[in-house]
């Protein structure tokens, strides 16, 4: 597994500027930072899928299903090294049925490589700071 600590984006920056930017549904706006923060590091086509806590996207040409953990604010000072701690094999084999459904349901031929990541996302609306951590290759097939 790789990993990084991603740096907030101007678009996240941009919802601390405007409350009409966020939704007031805690999991929904941490859904919508990871997918902001996926797209500024250069993932594309970066969609919901039928599970409320995943997206699916694309890093070069290979498919990524990416599942997002809202992490409440008492969490904040969570690493790296925790989340990852999180990435057990069970969620290593959720990730890998949701990466061989999310193949199955798309309208085009089957990938010869898929990746589950795993993206942590705590929001404080109050103080104005955003951690993500995104844990690369949770499950690869």
């Amino acid at each position: 597994m790789s990993n990084a600590t991603i740096a907030p984006t101007a678009a996240i920056r941009e919802r601390w500027k405007s409350e009409s930017l966020v939704t007031g549904d805690y999991a929904r706006d941490c859904m919508e930072v990871a997918a902001e923060t996926l797209a500024h590091v250069g993932f594309t086509h970066v969609d919901a899928t039928p599970w409320e806590d995943v997206l699916s996207c694309m890093e070069g040409d290979l498919p990524v299903t990416v599942c997002v953990l809202p992490i409440p604010v008492e969490g904040f000072e969570l690493t790296l090294d925790d989340v990852q701690g999180m990435c057990d094999d069970e969620v290593a084999a959720r990730g890998a049925a949701m990466c061989v459904c999310s193949a199955l349901m798309a309208d085009v031929p089957l990938p010869e490589h898929v990746r589950f990541d795993v993206m942590s996302v705590c929001l404080n609306l109050d103080a104005g700071r955003v951690r993500v951590h995104h844990v690369r290759g949770v499950w690869q097939g």
